[in-house]
């Protein structure tokens, strides 16, 4: 089954942002079985003008906890086509030669129950075994919108076009599934795929650096010469300078020093890299 794991809306709740101070973006949080609850109807209108006002991931996936929590799911799990890695692992990234929910869900328009799946994919033993341990699940395939540019399906998954995700709602082990949130549910993790969208499309792409270049860049930062990251590396002294000129094109920079505190502000390289710490 796949690799990714429930987001706990417990700890999604408690995560401190730098908006932390205004609520304004996170809908009612009060479950929608308790008396005074509000309706799934505000709960979805209220996380559709969350989604709209959101201007981070952070932003959202605070707020997505919120509504998920407030439809009576206790987990969910989000997962794009090509999306980037939320913290929290609020977002996956899948594999769809190993991921048979994600499988599933490429191949129907409409939710589902895990304990449907095998009616799409053929489960090998042990995703058998596994999902008969998951807990009750709906999975809600999200399929792009004629102005949601970019997304294809994955490759050997064809049917139906414009797959780009899918959200899954969870409960814990023993609990019922609200199936009067179903539809809410629909709504709420399509709105949640686009504004993740939204968001990542409004920030510039970070630079990527291969594992080659981060060791050089690395070893750099400590001080260490051409030469001598070459030997720990066991390449020739010529191509770690080559690397490091790579990072620094990637990186808009001229000299290494420049290197070094881009790659830390990035959060490429940290303060226990360059002391040589583990």
């Amino acid at each position: 089954m796949s690799d990714a794991k429930p987001v706990r809306l417990s700890r999604a709740r408690k995560k401190k942002n730098k908006s932390e101070g205004d609520k304004s973006f996170l809908p009612a949080p009060d479950p929608v079985s308790g008396p005074g609850a509000p309706r799934r109807a505000d709960v979805v209108e209220s996380f559709s003008r969350s989604a709209r006002a959101v201007e981070d991931r952070d932003q959202l996936r605070l707020a997505f906890a919120a509504a998920v929590l407030a439809l009576g799911f206790d987990h969910y799990a989000l997962q794009g086509e090509g999306a980037r890695l939320l913290p929290a692992n609020w977002i996956f990234r899948p594999d769809p030669a190993r991921d048979v929910i994600f499988a599933a869900a490429a191949r129907s328009l409409s939710p589902f129950l895990w304990s449907d799946i095998p009616r799409f994919v053929t489960l090998s033993p042990a995703d058998a075994r596994a999902l008969e341990s998951a807990p009750p699940g709906l999975a809600v395939p999200i399929h792009a919108s004629p102005f949601s540019a970019g997304l294809q399906s994955p490759p050997g998954l064809t049917e139906p076009s414009g797959f780009a995700g899918f959200c899954s709602f969870l409960m814990r082990k023993g609990s019922p599934l609200p199936v009067e949130s179903f539809a809410a549910a629909h709504y709420i993790a399509t709105l949640a795929y686009e504004a993740a969208r939204r968001v990542d499309q409004a920030q510039p792409a970070r630079p990527r650096l291969t594992p080659r270049q981060r060791d050089c860049m690395v070893l750099a930062a400590q001080g260490k010469s051409d030469w001598e990251i070459g030997k720990l590396l066991g390449i020739s002294e010529s191509t770690v300078h080559k690397h490091i000129e790579d990072a620094k094109r990637r990186f808009g920079v001229s000299t290494r020093i420049q290197l070094v505190v881009r790659g830390l502000a990035e959060a490429r390289l940290s303060f226990a890299d360059i002391l040589g710490k583990n």
